[in-house]
């Protein structure tokens, strides 16, 4: 299914009453190889599905892959490859269903570089005739085709078929109001400080800190540490200073991204800066991209990293 029509699919699914939900889309490929063939299967899932076995949060979709390996194949299969668009992962793993017939992988492998890898490891390969455990993936992309590869036996002798399927693709609406909110709300909110609360309320706050770690493209190994740098103080060098403004900048994306019709701290890729300390006349999306890169740089580049994501944060130079 084309990426046009996929996003028709969509536009009418949201478009029709609740009562009629059903999956955004299903569907299923075969694959085949000299040693091997099979077939993989997908069904997408708004957030709010009954049948969602993973859900997300508001704004997500749960992404459900089934790899089947053929009775007929000579080998066992060990691994599945899945491209996914930077930072457009929320979540990845696998359903566990206690069938020892349906082999669990046995790790996944999830950086938001851009791949998704889930292996499996001996005595769980696929075998000839076997069903993998269900995996999936939860994010705020909407659904177009993506490329894949599903492994058999790596290195010298690798064998493998590349193909494509359905994925997360389609970013969300990128457009909206600008409202973004400074460090010291987000540092607030995270404190659960009087007059706060009410601005992303439990568990809210924790599914938009989970999607700017998404965004952060491995800046914030996790939760934890994103909060941290948010409410770093004291005497701190310029590329912790860079990396709390950083946070908050990547909080008002999460929130403009799972909340668009919030009315206070929201931010879109689409927004443009007329002038700040980012540039003259570019994307909230280009700025933001410069300062990842710069904050990774020396201290000039970090200093330029910390006063755009300041001047973002305060909303100078921001328009809609």
């Amino acid at each position: 299914m084309t990426r046009l029509y996929l996003a028709i699919a969509i536009a009418a699914f949201f478009a029709a009453p609740l009562a009629n939900a059903a999956v955004v889309d299903s569907g299923s490929t075969t694959f085949a190889h000299t040693f091997y063939t099979g077939a993989k299967s997908y069904t997408i899932y708004t957030h709010d599905d009954p049948g969602n076995p993973q859900p997300g949060a508001a704004g997500e979709f749960t992404y459900v892959y089934t790899i089947t390996n053929d009775p007929g194949s000579f080998v066992a299969l060990i691994g599945f490859n899945l491209d996914a668009p930077v930072g457009s992962v929320v979540s990845a793993g696998s359903i566990d269903d206690a069938n020892l017939a349906t082999p669990p992988p046995s790790g996944v492998i999830n950086n938001n570089d851009g791949v998704l890898r889930w292996d499996w490891a001996d005595p769980n390969l696929i075998e000839p005739g076997q069903v993998a455990d269900q995996l999936y993936v939860i994010s705020t992309f909407g659904p177009g085709m993506v490329g894949d590869t599903i492994y058999s036996v790596e290195g010298d002798f690798g064998s493998d078929v590349q193909g494509t399927c359905v994925g997360p693709f389609v970013p969300p609406d990128d457009t909206g109001e600008a409202l973004p909110c400074t460090i010291g709300f987000w540092k607030n909110r995270a404190d659960g400080k009087n007059g706060t609360l009410q601005h992303f309320p439990d568990p809210d706050f924790d599914t938009v800190v989970t999607a700017a770690v998404a965004l952060s493209g491995g800046l914030f190994v996790d939760e934890a540490d994103l909060l941290s740098n948010l409410g770093s103080k004291g005497k701190r060098s310029i590329e912790e200073r860079g990396k709390q403004q950083l946070a908050a900048t990547l909080l008002n994306l999460a929130a403009g991204d799972l909340y668009p019709d919030n009315t206070k701290c929201k931010l879109f890729e689409g927004n443009s800066i007329t002038t700040n300390a980012c540039g003259d006349n570019l994307s909230i999306a280009d700025a933001v991209t410069q300062a990842l890169i710069d904050i990774a740089g020396d201290t000039d580049a970090q200093h330029s990293a910390q006063e755009c994501s300041d001047d973002i944060n305060n909303g100078i130079g921001v328009t809609n």
